[in-house]
């Protein structure tokens, strides 16, 4: 087989992306502590900053001004057992951040601004594994900068919108045939996205609320490496550029607010994941197309959150996340299971801050996978068993003024 001929198969089963969040797709939620302690629901009631993510028609429900600055670490143990043998993901953590900030620019308006990650991943496979055909190092960054205006149209009735710009870079690895060759792709690539919310409060203490968010596609633009050992010793480079859509998501929330003490809520999340239908691979000697065939999810979460006068509050919750990917287009890239998602919190506030943790805990339901595709030009089989346990730690701290 030739340099030539081993780049063909290697991109035909190459995927540019794959996702941190499991059950998510490549969707990355954590953006908020206080809501998370909720069970991640906040699109009919949160009124903080970060509604610039969660619902823009709730910016300036809450008092005056307020910045939230925001960390999560992401603990994760992940196992595949097949015919191969058995092989664990190398262990996080993963860390992200997000900064969100809002004001009133009127009685009626107020402004928010985010930087955040709507999407991304980042794991490693070991090089000796016997999936290192299908992955061995991914990470996907996508960056989103967002603004949003939030309008109180009655006083029952509001309305959000929010534009993004968006820059994204993708560093693929997988092997070929032994330890030490590999296939790597790297690009990067910008977009946009718009958004656009609800909030209605029907009788005084229930709100419905509903967002909708549309990402343009994405055209990632770079090189693909091929190092080989086997058959001959040799590395090949060229172009390449590819063009993702990213999915449409909506969210329809039901909060019920019995005093200012109390918040209970319950959110429905559908994603578009079949967006991702196929990946085209466009290169110099002929475009490779790969099916993807992902399939469109529902995200449920619920949860109830507990304040003081004090200013002390804790939060619990639970949240389920259905798996995107087929059985028959399984790739270990993404370690795709259902998954199920406990929380807990709690914070402190003040006039002028708060601050707040959240801890999670997640479990994804054993995945068997049969009649996947196999890796080219290895013949590799991803089919066996797949398992996700995972900790997650959410920190932040807010300024109001």
């Amino acid at each position: 087989m030739t340099s030539s001929q081993v780049l063909r198969a290697s991109l035909a089963c190459s995927a540019v992306l794959a996702g941190r969040g499991f059950g998510l797709g490549i969707e990355f939620t954590y953006h908020d502590p206080e809501v998370l302690a909720r069970g991640n629901a906040g699109v009919a009631s949160n009124g903080n900053a970060s509604a610039v993510y969660y619902n823009p028609a709730m910016l300036g429900s809450g008092p005056g001004s307020d910045l939230l600055l925001t960390g999560y670490v992401l603990d994760y143990k992940v196992a595949h057992t097949g015919a191969g043998g058995h092989t664990d993901l190398k262990d996080g953590p993963a860390v992200a951040a997000s900064a969100f900030a809002s004001t009133p620019l009127g009685d009626r308006v107020s402004l928010g601004l985010g930087l955040y990650s709507p999407f991304g991943q980042k794991n490693e496979w070991p090089d000796n594994s016997p999936l290192r055909a299908y992955a061995t190092d991914t990470e996907l960054l996508f960056m989103a900068g967002t603004a949003a205006l939030g309008f109180e149209v009655t006083p029952s009735f509001r309305l959000g919108l929010s534009v993004s710009a968006v820059e994204s870079t993708a560093d693929i690895n997988r092997g070929i045939f032994v330890p030490g060759d590999t296939f790597s792709i790297e690009g990067d690539g910008n977009g946009w996205g718009v958004g656009g919310g609800f909030a209605w409060e029907p009788f005084e203490g229930h709100r419905i609320g509903g967002t909708v968010r549309y990402w343009s596609p994405v055209t990632y633009e770079g090189h693909a490496t091929t190092v080989l050992i086997v058959p001959a010793p040799g590395a090949t480079v060229g172009p390449v550029e590819s063009e993702l859509e990213f999915p449409l998501e909506a969210t329809l929330g039901y909060s019920w607010m019995p005093s200012d003490k109390w918040i209970f809520e319950v959110d429905v999340t559908y994603n578009e994941w079949s967006s991702f239908e196929n990946f085209t691979l466009e290169q110099p000697a002929g475009n490779i197309v790969e099916p993807l065939n992902w399939e469109d999810s529902y995200i449920i979460c619920a949860g109830v959150t507990r304040k003081w006068d004090s200013g002390w509050w804790v939060g619990g919750g639970y949240w389920f996340a259905e798996k995107t990917t087929p059985d028959a287009n399984f790739n270990p890239r993404l370690p795709d299971v259902d998954l199920h998602v406990v929380s807990i919190g709690t914070g402190y506030r003040t006039e002028c801050w708060a601050a707040e943790f959240t801890y999670q805990y997640g479990y994804g339901e054993p995945r068997q996978i049969t009649g996947s595709a196999p890796a080219l030009p290895s013949g590799a089989s991803a089919d066996g068993k797949l398992t996700y346990h995972a900790h997650g730690f959410s920190a932040g701290v807010r300024w109001f003024w």
